[in-house]
């Protein structure tokens, strides 16, 4: 499955894949199955990769492939709302049922009607 989006940052910086892998030190060959999902960078050339490409690791990731469109979104609300930053922090690894839980814990106790 395709999780990454080296290709689209790639072509949009006029970037061959020769290119893209001199600058990080990996081959064409690799970097092609890292556009085409046959194999994942280490977060180490992940980390290359986002600096080569003047991203973050974050925005070559298609996270809402990895959780759904739907809990991808619930996570953004959380990251977004100033008065949960802290269970964002600790939301990068929680099951969603999980958090979904803890939002609704804070909620009730903010007053606040469950949006989410």
């Amino acid at each position: 499955m395709k999780l990454l989006k080296i290709k689209e940052f790639r072509k949009a910086a006029g970037l061959t894949q020769k290119d893209l892998g001199d600058m990080v030190g990996a081959s064409p060959v690799s970097i092609s199955f890292y556009e085409n999902g046959i194999q994942s960078p280490d977060v180490n050339m992940l980390k290359k990769l986002a600096d080569a490409l003047c991203t973050s690791v974050d925005a070559l990731v298609e996270h809402n492939q990895i959780l759904g469109d739907e809990e991808w979104q619930f996570r953004e609300n959380i990251r977004n709302n100033p008065n949960y930053r802290l269970l964002f922090s600790a939301a990068k690894t929680a099951k969603p049922e999980h958090l979904r839980a803890a939002v609704a814990v804070l909620q009730s106790l903010k007053g606040e009607e469950n949006d989410n």
